[in-house]
Formats: C-alpha cells, sequence, structure tokens
C-alpha cells in the first residue's frame, strides 16, 4: 500500500492555523473612548459652527463669527470630512480594527487641509482659536500615532 500525498492534498487534511489574538490592552478602552469623546465635540463644533447655532456662536466675538460665515462652502467640505472621519475612526478603533489607521490618517490630513486653508486667508485677531487649532492638530496626530502602533503590535485586527 503506497500512500503518497500531493502536498495541496495533505494542507487540505491538516487543521487550520489560527493567529493567536492578543487580548485588547486596558488602555485602547481608555484611548479610545477618549478619542471618541474627543471627535464627537469636533462634530458638534462643526454643525454648530455650520448652522450658527445661537448659544453656541453667542459665546465667539463678533469679528470672528463673520469670519467663519465667510468661509467657502468647501472649506465647511473639508472641515466635514475631517471630524466625521474622526468619529468613524474613534469608533474602529474601539472595535480594533486595523483599518481605522487609515481612517485616522484621513481625518489627521482633512484637519490639517481644513486649518491651512481656514487661516490662509485673512481672519480676524482671535489667537485663543489659533491654538486651540494647534492643540486639535497635536491631538488627531497623538491618536493617529497611537492606533498606528497599536496595529504594529498585533492589537488590531
Amino acid at each position: 500500500m503506497q500512500s503518497d500525498l500531493a502536498f495541496d492534498e495533505a494542507v487540505a487534511l491538516s487543521p487550520p492555523v489560527q493567529k493567536p489574538v492578543l487580548k485588547a490592552p486596558w488602555h485602547l478602552y481608555l484611548i479610545g473612548a477618549a478619542a471618541l469623546l474627543w471627535s464627537a465635540v469636533g462634530v458638534f463644533d462643526f454643525l454648530a459652527t455650520l448652522t450658527r447655532f445661537p448659544p453656541y456662536m453667542d459665546r465667539f466675538p463678533e469679528a470672528a463669527r463673520e469670519y467663519w460665515a465667510t468661509l467657502p462652502a468647501w472649506v465647511f467640505g473639508v472641515w466635514a470630512l475631517g471630524v466625521f472621519s474622526a468619529l468613524i475612526g474613534a469608533v474602529m478603533l474601539l472595535r480594533r480594527q486595523r483599518r481605522s489607521v487609515r481612517v485616522l490618517a484621513g481625518s489627521t490630513a482633512s484637519t490639517l487641509l481644513a486649518t491651512a486653508l481656514s487661516y490662509s486667508r485673512p481672519a480676524a485677531d482671535y489667537d485663543a482659536n489659533r491654538v486651540f487649532a494647534v492643540c486639535i492638530i497635536v491631538v488627531s496626530l497623538l491618536i493617529l500615532n497611537y492606533a498606528y502602533h497599536q496595529s504594529k503590535h498585533g492589537v488590531l485586527r
């Protein structure tokens, strides 16, 4: 009796090998929840500015409100892409999806572009807004960096 199995047949008979699934570290949920909250605030800020929500917009100086009211619609489109992709990326990070890195990278790029576009125009002298814009970019880069490293360590699937 001769039993010569071809390699393909032997592979088909063997049980599948599964990669070990890493347990999610506790900080993934902490950072993911913070990213989700941060992004939700960004979405609210965008929608309140877009609709000129009075309780929200009344806290800004008149010059700043006029400035935001005169921004072109396409700048708001880039801004929308940034905040909504950040929200989606945060949800994907909490679900441990590897694609969250790409979505968060797109969000960071959109945020940088929207900031550059909005500040390339003559603006109202409103320095606190510029400081906050830098903080938004830094936080976006930190969240992206965290997701990238979690992906490289195999935490994201």
